[in-house]
């Protein structure tokens, strides 16, 4: 993470159910509280494509306080046009499941959407993005018709990078980096490979107070600064080579104490510094811009950064600033998810929004240029001092998960 000037923001926020693409219609012809409906169930995310199928087992729950004495809810599986996107232009359909009752709670447990064989012109195309949707609705039955009460369409994902550290280190998608963290915000640690290990399905990033000799390198490997002594040792990994441009990223991950003054964070730069961090964490320096100058390709997201009285927040670089939104981060495991589009950006926890987001039409200038991911915790500088009675302090992360629609 770079130097900011912090900007308390107020960001703007549209209600966030949980899932992307999920959207619940409450019609005018009900003035009573409005129904909702939830799609769960499955893993690593609620009927998700993977290879052009859709195979977990997904749930409809729905819930209301004021349903009328008959009322029903069904799934139907949409296939919508591939090219279009559109989910009322379905070339296939049929129910999956149907449950009756007028509890106000509804279920429908254990069905599988099957979306078709890749390529095979509906979902899972090899020439288009997999557009696949899966629609419910809860009707009021009787009298010779039906009156609708709620809907959602739920727009299926296709998941472009996945990691759940099932091996005994870190595997060819991840590097490791070996220097001093960032000079120019004074920090303290020196990131150490010793410092990064994988246990049990979990990446773990340990800080300790030992001293410890770094410098950084340029590109071709010869000493930008040469090594000093620093009081502390922690860990620092990015993603190797891939990069993405808008999408879902969500990770599991649970962050030490607020009171081991530690400064750790899960971060987005953007891939034109993804080959000069692993050497120096310089910004405008060869290929990676310089931060907060009018004009300059500098992008960053700091979507769970954590230091001083800011734990934690979402971050976004600016040509000339970099505006925050702080949420609460405690120190038990939770799985955080940035969703990122072309006007937006928007931070979730556990399925429920934090209120942070920022978009273009508050005038923010969102990334639009592929970014790649970091996992760190870094010292001193605007970190603070950490509290050497309180360490070794651990991050830990357990898997991440990036989707496309």
């Amino acid at each position: 993470m770079r130097i900011k000037r912090l900007v308390m923001v107020v960001a703007s926020v549209s209600l966030i159910l949980g899932l992307s693409g999920l959207v619940v219609v409450r019609t005018a012809a009900s003035a009573q509280a409005a129904p909702t409906i939830k799609l769960s169930g499955g893993s690593p995310k609620p009927c998700s494509v993977k290879k052009g199928t859709i195979t977990n087992n997904c749930s409809i729950h729905v819930k209301g306080s004021h349903w009328p004495t008959s009322s029903e809810v069904s799934v139907v599986e949409c296939n919508a046009n591939v090219v279009s996107g559109d989910p009322n232009a379905c070339n296939s359909a049929r129910a999956v499941g149907r449950s009756v009752g007028h509890s106000g709670r509804f279920a429908i447990n254990g069905f599988t959407i099957a979306l078709g064989a890749i390529g095979d012109g509906t979902c899972g195309s090899l020439t288009h993005p997999p557009k696949c949707y899966i629609q419910a609705r809860v009707v009021q039955t009787g009298g010779g018709g039906e009156t609708a009460l709620a809907s959602f369409t739920f727009t299926s994902s296709r998941t472009i990078f996945s990691e759940n550290f099932s091996g005994p280190s870190l595997d060819s998608a991840w590097t490791v980096i070996n220097r001093h963290g960032e000079y120019a915000q004074g920090e303290t640690e020196c990131n150490v490979p010793s410092a990064v290990s994988v246990a049990n399905n979990v990446l773990s990033i340990t800080t300790t107070a030992q001293s410890a000799s770094c410098g950084d390198f340029n590109l071709d490997g010869s000493v930008r600064n040469p090594p000093t002594t620093y009081p502390y040792t922690t860990g620092d990994v990015q993603w190797k080579s891939f990069n993405f441009t808008y999408g879902t990223v969500s990770y599991r991950a649970k962050f030490p104490a607020q009171s081991t003054g530690t400064w750790p964070a899960i971060w987005f730069l953007g891939s034109n510094c993804q080959a000069t961090n692993p050497k120096t964490a310089d910004t405008g320096y060869a290929s990676c811009p310089p931060i907060e100058h009018p004009g300059s390709a500098y992008r960053e997201i700091d979507t769970t950064e954590c230091y001083q009285s800011e734990w934690c927040q979402l971050a976004l670089a600016q040509p000339s600033s970099f505006p925050v939104c702080l949420y609460p981060v405690d120190t038990n495991w939770h799985t955080y998810a940035l969703t990122w589009t072309s006007n937006s950006i928007s931070m979730s926890m556990d399925g429920q929004s934090t209120d942070c987001s920022f978009t273009s039409a508050h005038g923010y200038d969102i990334p639009s240029t592929p970014m790649f991911m970091l996992i760190q915790t870094q010292t001193g500088g605007s970190g603070g001092t950490p509290n050497d009675s309180q360490l070794p302090a651990v991050l830990q992360v357990s898997n991440v998960t990036v989707t496309q629609p």
